[in-house]
């Protein structure tokens, strides 16, 4: 049996060394090289053309599906790792793409190898293979241009006794729910505005503000670290010093945005 070379791309250190730990358990394949920098794998790719790349969706700078219809003929077998809703893996079964979701489980990262070793030296079809990334990215379009046309609030009006306060949402670290009142934290403060989280979350841009909690959401751009807690939770370290714990039901968020830090 030849053994398959593969390259590994993920923006995420902790995400890529855990799958090179479990390919290097896989017969039949050898991970030749890993990259954090989707340019640098673009470069190493066209010249060394692995057998199969394991290639992570979101990443800064250039997506994996840029990455991939970057790559110039013949491609690599391609193997997304995504957090993406059911709708996006439809289209990529529908057009016989393999995938892997964040957090990978071992079981099912050996069956995508061994559809490799079974269609090893198969050409992929360029045109299926592009088709699939087009279908990927229109998905996401509906609701990238609902977010630029909604109007989300710049600024919180929050009036509390004796003050009233107008506190840029850019500012604000998290916030969470207590009754009827919203407790924000802002820049070592704690601001006390009257709303419901439903009515607050209308006010917010959702690309911006995370729902971590029933009862939480945290700025995204203010958590510095990710790390994985006990039974599905997650626990989220922001600038300001604070320590947020997010619940089961909100795994899928966390990992979208650990996909894309």
């Amino acid at each position: 049996m030849n053994q398959m070379s593969a390259v590994v791309v993920d923006d995420e250190p902790l995400a890529r060394r855990g799958l090179i730990h479990l390919l290097a358990k896989e017969p039949g394949i050898k991970v030749i090289a890993d990259f954090g920098q989707p340019e640098r794998a673009l470069e190493y790719i066209e010249m060394h053309r692995p057998d199969v790349v394991f290639l992570d969706i979101q990443m800064p700078g250039m997506s994996g599906l840029e990455l991939a219809q970057k790559m110039t003929a013949p491609l690599p077998s391609l193997v997304f790792v995504t957090a993406f809703d059911d709708y996006a893996i439809r289209a990529f079964e529908h057009h016989a793409v393999d995938y892997l979701l964040k957090p990978i489980a071992p079981r099912r990262l050996s069956k995508a190898v061994a559809t490799l070793r079974a269609r090893q030296g198969v050409q992929v079809e360029n045109e299926r293979l592009k088709a699939a990334i087009a279908q990927l990215q229109q998905s996401q379009a509906p609701t990238v241009a609902r977010a630029k046309v909604s109007d989300f609030n710049a600024v919180l009006v929050i009036k509390e006794v004796g003050k009233t306060t107008r506190l840029a949402v850019s500012k604000i670290d998290w916030v969470d729910a207590a009754g009827d009142y919203m407790c924000v934290h802002a820049e070592g403060e704690t601001h006390i505005l009257r709303s419901t989280m439903a009515k607050l979350q209308q006010q917010l841009d959702p690309s911006v503000f995370l729902r971590v909690h029933r009862s939480a959401l945290v700025n995204v751009n203010r958590v510095q670290e990710i790390a994985v807690h006990a039974n599905g939770e997650y626990r989220l370290t922001l600038v300001s010093g604070d320590v947020l714990k997010s619940s089961r039901r909100y795994k899928r968020e966390i990992r979208v945005l650990m996909s894309s830090n």
